[in-house]
């Protein structure tokens, strides 16, 4: 197969695209520990916000930690997919023996490079479609669960938003019905509302906890599965090109060349006498209507001839 080609097409690592995502993290981090009682300047409001709905919460927070671990492995699995086709395109044992297993990713792309080198042959313009067509649904696929894992999180925000504000719906409810229901004085019933403000308060610091929390670990995720589709693409723009080197150009046999030849010359020989056969009949129609014509003002002339004759001869 063209190794040659294969040299000059320089695959980019995913090393800077994780760089990137790791450093994201480390900017969130040091933020939610600016918020937190460890920071300089201790503040609880983090960690009263946990404490509004601590089980929902701790959900949102525990699919978070499963996002950023996924999208780090989404942006993981293109190194081990490099460093094969790298090993791949400078293995110089022709069995290919010493070459390591394929990554799931590229497995089928694997085998078809394999069985083509076996044969020493190019790849068919059909197999290089199917490995880009199968390498680019097997990345889609991992895509469509980064991003159902971020619309979670906004899901489980708006979720706690709503328990949040049917808590604080009953709890206003029942605090006015408790201060109709109520005798005494008036200061009585202002403590006594001020009591029952407590639960529709806790109603409100669980709905906006949850959509702290939802949205935040939202864009902790969209921008980590942006960074993996970058990496992605770069990887797949780069197999594109080094396969289109590799891939058999169609082109027609000496023997075919010659028949193409031959044929082209006796489609356009029948062309032309087609045209000249059509010529010749319009130039056959054109002078038989000409004579046709002739032969129409010879007989008026002679009808005139004749009447003049006889006019003639009448007079004498």
């Amino acid at each position: 197969m063209a190794r040659s080609f294969g040299r000059t097409v320089k695959f980019a690592r995913p090393g800077g695209n994780i760089l990137n995502m790791l450093l994201f993290l480390s900017a969130v981090g040091a933020v939610v520990y600016y918020l937190s009682p460890m920071s300089p300047q201790p503040t609880p409001l983090l960690l009263d916000a946990f404490n509004a709905n601590p089980a929902l919460n701790g959900l949102i927070l525990g699919v978070l930690a499963i996002g950023i671990i996924y999208n780090l492995r989404q942006a993981g699995v293109i190194d081990p997919a490099v460093r094969w086709v790298e090993t791949f395109m400078d293995a110089s044992d022709p069995s290919r023996a010493r070459l390591p297993r394929a990554p799931n990713l590229i497995s089928a792309m694997a085998r078809l490079l394999l069985d083509a080198d076996t044969r020493s042959t190019r790849l068919s313009p059909e197999s290089t479609r199917a490995i880009l067509d199968s390498i680019g649904t097997r990345m889609d696929e991992g895509r469509e669960t980064g991003r159902y894992i971020m619309n979670l999180l906004v899901f489980l925000g708006l979720l706690g938003t709503f328990w949040g504000l049917l808590q604080t719906v009953s709890a206003v409810a029942e605090t006015i019905n408790g201060l109709a229901n109520a005798g005494g004085a008036a200061e009585d019933a202002v403590a006594q509302l001020i009591a029952n403000l407590r639960e529709p308060l806790s109603g409100m610091g669980t709905a906006f906890s949850s959509s702290l929390f939802g949205l935040g670990g939202s864009l902790v995720v969209g921008f980590l599965d942006l960074e993996a589709g970058k990496a992605q693409n770069r990887f797949y723009s780069n197999l594109e090109d080094w396969l289109a080197g590799i891939t058999e150009t169609v082109r027609p046999r000496s023997g075919d060349s010659a028949k193409l030849a031959a044929d082209y010359e006796n489609e356009d020989l029948a062309a032309a006498l087609q045209t000249l056969e059509a010529s010749l009949a319009a130039n056959t129609e054109t002078q038989i209507k000409a004579q046709a014509g002739q032969i129409a003002e010879l007989k008026d002339e002679i009808r005139a001839l004749n009447r003049t004759l006889i006019r003639v001869g009448g007079g004498e």
